[in-house]
């Protein structure tokens, strides 16, 4: 049923990062735990005041980043402490892919087939990919704040809702682009233990 309808979704991604780097060249890792929350409405209908749901997820993602035009570095250091000009030194390229385990809650609704099945609940691991590019911009030589554009594809799963109604669903073509920010933290290595 549901692969029959298109969602229009608006929602939060927010997570935490731990970050490192190849010693001598530009590709840095940033796996990270985060929480997706997003409210979608189904685009065949017009009615602005039907509520029809929403999917939150708890995400594993291992980010994965190429600077291009300063592959080689010149240190080990914040954005702010590098050489060259912004784009150089903070323009990345981003590939990132997790795992996703997703809650899809259906409101209920008054169309005609429906009655009795809704709302209903249903959970699944999916697997994610997403795409993107950004800006680094040092602000200190601790903080760094980044821009974020991206695309992600989430696997298509089979949702069950309520097994003895016989209305499960797959959701096909799970897409979505995101806008963010980064706000990066790196210790002053002064103040670093040694061991």
């Amino acid at each position: 049923m549901l692969d029959a309808y298109q969602h229009s979704q608006d929602g939060i991604h927010a997570s935490l990062e731990y970050g490192f780097r190849l010693k001598e060249k530009r590709l840095e890792f940033h796996p990270g735990l985060g929480y997706r929350f997003t409210f979608f409405k189904e685009g065949n209908y017009s009615r602005e005041d039907e509520k029809y749901g929403y999917f939150n997820a708890i995400d594993l993602d291992f980010n994965t980043s190429i600077y291009p035009f300063d592959f080689g570095g010149d240190c080990d250091c914040p954005t702010f402490s590098k050489d060259g000009n912004i784009i150089e030194k903070g323009f990345f390229l981003e590939v990132s892919p997790g795992l996703a385990y997703q809650t899809f809650h259906r409101e209920d609704a008054t169309f005609e087939g429906l009655e009795g099945v809704l709302p209903a609940t249903s959970s699944n691991l999916a697997f994610k990919i997403s795409a993107g590019a950004g800006l680094d911009i040092g602000l200190s030589e601790q903080f760094t704040l980044t821009p974020l554009f991206s695309w992600t594809k989430i696997s298509n799963e089979e949702w069950k809702y309520i097994d003895d109604k016989g209305f499960d669903a797959i959701l096909e073509d799970q897409t979505y682009l995101g806008i963010g920010l980064r706000l990066t933290y790196k210790p002053d290595p002064k103040h670093r233990r040694r061991y």
